[in-house]
This record gives C-alpha cells, structure tokens and sequence, in this order.
C-alpha cells in the first residue's frame, strides 16, 4: 500500500466509525417540558447564612428549588443518575446559593484536593453555577465548588475562556449520608449587572459525577454544539439592589535573595507595590499595576530554536492574563511584549572593545506601571482600554584591565497601548474595533495596528460568518509610513452532527503587528476547508467520536508562488472505559516551497513529498494510576528524513492530597536539512549553507503537588531540557530550491541545555490575601562540544554557573466596603 492510498483508506475509517455512531439515544427523554427553558426565583432573606456547608437556616428549606437535571453527557436528554436540589437567595449584599447533591454512596465520592482555579484536572465531583447578568448568551461568570470546599472561577466571553479571572467570594461544603452540599455566597461587588429595578440573569447549574463521568445541566444543553448559553435557563426575583461601590486595594511586599551566573555574591532585593481595582460604574472596571513583581512567575520552558520563527511562550503574570478576554480580539495583542526582552539586546555584544565584557545587561524591561479599563453595559458594548510604560533599560560593560565601566541602552521608554470596543449583537454575534499602539518617544518610532471583526450566526446556530481586517502602520523619523494588511474570512455551520469551515486568510508582505502582537511570517495566503462529523451518545464500547479532515492550499501573497498543499485527517474517540484514544494523518503530497528556512528574500528551500502520523493514547483519568503516551513519525523518503517522538506521562496520586507526573520525551530527527549560515561572495552575491544534521531532543519534567489544605500547598516543578544538532555534511542552496553538495568551515554543531527548578509554597490566608515562598534556579547552556551520554552531559552542565532565586512575597486583599464597614461607628441611642 503506497503513502497515499494509505492516507485515504485511514481517512475511510476515521469517518465510518463516525457513521455507526449515528444511532438514537435510547431512554431519551421526549416531554418537551423537560427541555423547555426554565425559570428559577431567588428570594431576599433578612438573615445572614452562615457559610457552613450545612444549610441549618430555616429559610432554604422554603425556598424554590431548581429541580429536574437533565443529562448533558454522556446520554444527552436523559434524566442523570441522581437528583441535584439547588436554592437561591439574596439581600443587599450578596447572592447566596445552596445546593443539594444526592449520591446513595457517599463513601465514594471523589474528592481530590487541589489548588484553586484547577477542578477540571482533579478526579473530583463539583458543582457550577454559570451566572449571565445581562442575559445575553456570551458573558458569563462561572463558579465551581468541590465536595471539600475548593473553590473555581472563570469567566466566559464570545472570545473563549479567561481562567484566570479570581473573584472574592466565599463557600464551603459538607459530604453527608446522603451526598454532599455546597453553599456560596458570591457579593454583588464580584459581578457586574445592569442598574434596573428587577434582574432577569441568565443561569444554568453544572454537575460532574465523576465516577461515572456523568454531567448533567439544570435547563437541557445539546451537546453538539458550542453555543450553550441560548439553552440557559433564567434566575428571576431579585429586585431592588444597587450596584456597589467596587473599589478594593491589593498591596504586596516581597524580599528576594538571589544570585546571577555574573555576579560573584548573593544580591537582597526588597519590593513593594500595589494593585488597585475600582468599578467606574456597574458595568466598567478599572485596573492599576504600581511597581509590579514578577520575580515568583514560572519560569519559561526554553528550546533550541533551530527554525527561522520566534519561540511563542506563554503568558504567566496574573495582570495579563486576567480580565484580558477583550484585547484578543484580532490577534494583534501579544501581552508578553510588554516587559519583554529589549529590542537591542545583543547590541552590548555587538559594542565590546578590546578587554571589555558585558557585566550586567537586563533580559527583561522593567514595567514602571500598567492600567487597564474594561467590561461591558447592559446594552452589550464592551470597552476595553491597556496602557503600560517601561523605563529606559540599560546594559554595563566593564573593562576588565582597568575596572572601567559604561553603559549602552538597550530599549529606551516605551508605551504601549490598546484600545477595544465590542458590540453584542444577535444570536451570539458580534462586532469588534482594536487598536494597539506602541511608541518609544527617545528613538522616535511607533507602531500602529488597527482591526476589525464580526462573527454573525443565524438564530439556528447552523450557520456563521467570520470577517476580519487588520492594518498595520509603523512609522520611523526621516523615513515613510510602512502600511501592511492582514484578512480572513470565513464561513461555517458550527452545531449539529456534521459541521464544516471554509475560510481564506491572507496577510500581505508588509504586514507586521509584531511590536506588541505576535506573527510568525506574513506574505501569505491560507485556504481551508474543515469537515467534521461527531457522535456524541455512546454505542457499543465507544462514549463519543469525532472525525475530521482539513484540506489547506497555501501561497506567497507577493507573488503567488505555491508553498503547500495540506491533507489532514483526524479522530477523537472515548471509550466506555474512560480510555481516550487521538489519531492523527497529515500528507503533503507535492512537498513544502519554504521561503523562510533560507533567511533571505527571493529564496526558498523545495522540501519533497512527506507524510506523518501521531497517536495519543490515556488510561482512566480517575483511577490513582494514569499514563498518557505519545507515539508520532514523520517521513520524507526522497531525503531520507525520518523523525520520530515518544513521550511518556505517568502520573500516580499517592492520596487526595499528593499527586507526582513525570513526562519523559525522547525526539529524533535523521537526515534533517536546514539553514547554517548565509556568506557573501566579492560580487556580493549571497551564498546560502545548508546543514544535514540529526537532531536528538530529551525533555524530562517531574512534577509534584501537596495540598495541606484548600488554601495551602507545595509545589515542585523541575525540567531539564537537552537537545543536540549534529551536523554531518554541507550543501549550497540553489535559486531553484535545491541542494548541493558544498562547504563549510565552522563548527555548526550545538549541544543545548535549559535547566529550571521551581518550588512554591501558597497560603491562601483571607478571602484574596496570599502568602508565597518561592525558590527558582536556573541554568543555560550551549557550546558546541556534543554528549554521547545523558548523565555527563547533566553532569556537565549542573556544574556551570546557575541562577538562584529565594522569595517571601505577601499581598493582603483590602475592600472598600469591608473596610467602611468595619471603622463605621453607631450613632449614639438619645
């Protein structure tokens, strides 16, 4: 069987195993009323409930009560296991809510323990409450409570998810002979609403029982499409309350001790700075940044970059990734190059003098502030508003004759800025304006990028459009404007068994967001077309399937030229069993022209015809013992390249409290080809070396958590990275994309490693006060002297000068109107 009719009959089976899926739901509930949208009443109560878990307040058994659950999966439409009994109630604080979670086997339910904002990665049961206070099917607040207490929260837009989004609200929760019971109070200051007399929230309450990977949902959800919130149901009967004034104050204090690979001694750094978050109104928040730290961040998991693109990492620091759902808008925010490395940060190499070294050259900008505006109003209109500064950062090098010092900026004073505003529309649709700025007044250069975006679905949800726009403007003194532009649009039918997407991106040779977004390469044009079939209700051994193929044709913008052709097909399948088993094909029958491996404009590297494979395979998320695994080849037989990764996750859970994971990753790559160098001849003509080298990668992350309680634990996270690119000969490319043989007289061989440890401890001590102690070390090196054995090469390079870091840092949660409450004084009777 050749590769591709190989490819076609896998495609074949993906989608007939979606095909037999295509049976009923047998016991499915047929009474309308069952799935009808439904109502709930919460009632003002005089008494304040104490936050027990334990519900001995004569007024919740009086309550109305949220009854009826109806299964989401893994039968849609049924009725679930067990019943839920939910309660709410309401004065001029808060919103309370209690609910009842029947299970005849209390003894079994699941209850890991974990840390906040991490429910959905334990083998726990939990409780959520999806709260939309301007009932508008896309901004929903979402609050999750565990058996024992532990607390989630996140926030939903048209965008995704935010996860980071942490409210100050209380709960607690007690297991019983019957099942267990949870009991929140969420205050009116962690919620925006509408200011009007009588509220109309959407809401919908979530169980997971998780021994049976069961959800069920309070107002009936279709579990095959991503448009939930139109099913949700509506919470009625509260009235009369005021939007509170929203102003809290976050201070922190942190002490460091730490020690450079540069500095001969220990250093003592002692830091303070505060967090401000003031409600402009009940439906703007603003938020303010002074003196940030950053110091307890994890630290960044680095590779050895061999390809032509910068490395994309994650963002980490909580101010920018929470309440940050506004400014993704368009993908021209990419948070992390505020306070990121400067943009000449090789210049003090560049400028060494005979006898000079570079002593001290900062890897990050320092951030002097950062402010951002944003929410939504009970019209839909979204606002959203960032601006931060970095101060002028500079490098020092030291004559090492003389002790001479002086200093080169590497980045001078920048802003940055964003702007947003989003209208909610029908149906769950949308319109967007953004704009991101950014400008260094010192070098007189600034950087514009502005864009726009509508999603429309009908009111069926079987059909949608996607529209986006960008323009990007960068502006150097003594030089013209530099205009580029980037589009993509898209249709699509997003519910239902079968769902397609067809779309065309295309972003042209001067589009360049990349002062604060974040884009690979431009001078390019995407052509899609995504089929999908799923089968949700189980059959025979299998829980649910999904099938799809990808189709994508790729160009140069400027001038045409092909660069790919794409066939891709893939399969998702849970078993019965809670195995879960991922297959995936891709084909690139006429091979890759890469304009972008050569390094130079007008070149391109013609990699001939190859195809590869992945299959992920994981055991029972519930049981103490888990393991995921990785298997995937790549093949390019005109060149003989052959690659191939295992990875290995086994993960144990000694107890509720203790979890250990160890991902082990082992990557070859034969006969790889890819860029060296680039010289000049006399003529100044440019002649381009080319490597073949195998490239061998080991990734080895352990991982270890204990929870003392919800509120506290330890964590440990230690990486060790090592990849190698053995170079065996050399070629010259040709302006036709091939290769000759050629060569080279350096040494192009790297043996890289990238070493981090990180230890932390958190006490979550009051409602959003915490304490942390943090110990981070770190090492990096390259040379180009290879290893033949793992454990000299660590050897090796444990005994190179490392970075070393120990933190203590203390934030203290501060409420307005816990504060005025708390110095407020009663009048004196008469």
């Amino acid at each position: 069987m050749n590769c591709r009719s190989g490819f076609l009959f896998l495609t074949f089976i993906f989608f007939l195993t979606g095909y037999y899926g295509m049976a009923g739901k047998p016991g499915s509930v047929s009474d309308s009323l069952f799935r009808a949208r439904k109502t709930i009443r919460a009632e003002r109560i005089r008494e304040h409930p104490k936050i027990d878990g334990i519900l001995d307040e004569p007024f919740w058994k009086t309550l109305p009560a949220a009854t009826d659950f109806v299964e989401y999966s893994p039968r849609n439409g049924i009725v679930p296991p067990y019943p839920s009994v939910v309660r709410f109630a309401y004065d001029d604080q808060s919103l309370y809510i209690s609910a009842v979670l029947y299970d005849p086997h209390p003894d079994s339910i699941c209850k890991e323990m974990g840390r906040r904002d991490q429910v959905e990665l334990l083998n726990t049961d939990y409780i959520s409450f999806d709260i939309l206070p301007y009932n508008d099917q896309m901004n929903m607040y979402e609050f999750k409570v565990t058996p024992l207490g532990l607390q989630n929260d996140c926030k939903y837009s048209a965008i995704g998810t935010d996860l980071t989004w942490d409210a100050v609200w209380t709960s607690a929760a007690t297991i019983t002979d019957s099942g267990w019971i949870a009991e929140l109070e969420i205050p009116w200051s962690a919620l925006r609403f509408p200011r009007v007399e009588n509220q109309v929230w959407g809401i919908n309450m979530w169980r997971n029982f998780q021994r049976k990977q069961n959800y069920s949902t309070w107002s009936f959800v279709d579990n095959t499409t991503n448009a939930i919130f139109k099913y949700y149901g509506d919470l009625v009967g509260i009235s009369n309350i005021k939007p509170p004034v929203r102003l809290s104050f976050t201070p922190y204090l942190s002490g460091y001790v730490q020690k450079t690979p540069e500095s001969k001694s220990w250093q003592s750094i002692l830091r303070g700075g505060l967090d401000l978050r003031y409600g402009i109104n009940e439906s703007y928040t603003l938020d303010m940044m002074l003196i940030p730290d950053f110091g307890q961040v994890q630290s960044d998991d680095q590779i050895l970059n061999l390809t032509p693109f910068e490395v994309r990492y994650n963002e980490n620091r909580q101010f920018f990734t929470e309440a940050t759902e506004l400014f993704s808008k368009c993908e021209i925010f990419y948070t992390r190059r505020v306070g990121s490395t400067p943009k000449d940060f090789q210049a003090p190499y560049d400028s060494l003098k005979t006898n000079e070294r570079v002593k001290k050259n900062p890897e990050e900008t320092r951030i002097i502030n950062a402010t951002k505006i944003s929410g939504r109003n009970s019209k839909g209109l979204g606002v959203g508003f960032f601006n931060a500064m970095t101060t002028n950062t500079w490098a020092e090098l030291e004559d090492t004759v003389t002790g001479a010092t002086r200093k080169i900026m590497t980045q001078p004073f920048t802003n940055y800025n964003v702007l947003v505003l989003d209208q909610n529309l029908k149906n769950h649709s949308y319109i967007t304006l953004i704009n991101t700025n950014y400008y260094s007044p010192d070098s007189r250069y600034s950087a514009n990028v502005s864009g726009t975006e509508v999603k429309i679905y009908n009111a069926k949800n079987t059909f949608a459009v996607l529209g986006r726009l960008n323009v990007s403007q960068k502006y150097q003194y003594g030089s013209s404007p530099d205009l580029g532009h980037n589009y993509l649009f898209g249709i699509g039918k997003p519910s239902g068994h079968f769902q397609y997407e067809a779309y065309r991106y295309e972003a042209d040779n001067r589009y360049d967001p990349n002062d604060m977004g974040f884009l690979t390469n431009n001078n390019e044009v995407i052509n899609e077309l995504k089929l999908m079939y799923q089968t949700v209700d189980p059959f025979w051994k299998i829980l649910s399937t999904q099938s799809e193929f990808y189709l994508d044709y790729s160009t140069l913008y400027k001038p045409g030229n092909f660069t790919s052709l794409q066939l891709k097909a893939d399969n998702m399948t849970n078993f019965t069993n809670f195995w879960a088993n991922y297959l995936e094909v891709n084909y690139y029958p006429l091979g890759t022209h890469d304009y972008y491996e050569p390094r130079m404009w007008g070149w391109y590297y013609d990699k001939p015809m190859q195809y590869d494979f992945l299959w992920k395979i994981a055991t029972d998320v519930r049981k103490k013992f888990r393991i995921h695994n990785t298997i995937g080849i790549m093949n390019a037989p005109d060149h003989k390249n052959f690659r191939y990764w295992i990875e290995m996750i086994p993960r144990i859970r000694l107890s509720n409290r203790f979890t250990i994971s160890l991902t082990v990753h082992f990557e070859k790559n034969l006969n790889d080809y890819g860029w060296v160098d680039t010289q000049f001849d006399t003529l100044y003509q440019p002649l381009i070396c080319f490597g073949r080298r195998d490239v061998t990668t080991i990734n080895n992350i352990l991982s270890a958590v204990y929870n003392f309680s919800t509120k506290a634990s330890l964590n440990v996270r230690i990486r060790h990275y090592w990849s190698q690119a053995d170079y065996l000969d050399f070629y010259t490319l040709n302006t036709d994309g091939k290769l000759t043989p050629g060569d080279y007289s350096m040494n192009p061989d790297i043996n890289f490693n990238a070493f981090t440890a990180d230890v932390q401890f958190t006490w979550n001590f009051a409602p959003g006060s915490e304490l942390s102690v943090v110990w981070k070390n770190s090492i990096t090196t390259q040379q180009g002297l290879l290893e033949d054995d793992y454990f000299n090469n660590f050897s090796n390079m444990i005994s190179t000068p490392q970075s070393n870091s120990f933190s203590v840092r203390v934030l203290y949660y501060l409420d307005y109107l816990s504060l005025k409450k708390l110095f407020s004084k009663k009048k004196p009777e008469v």
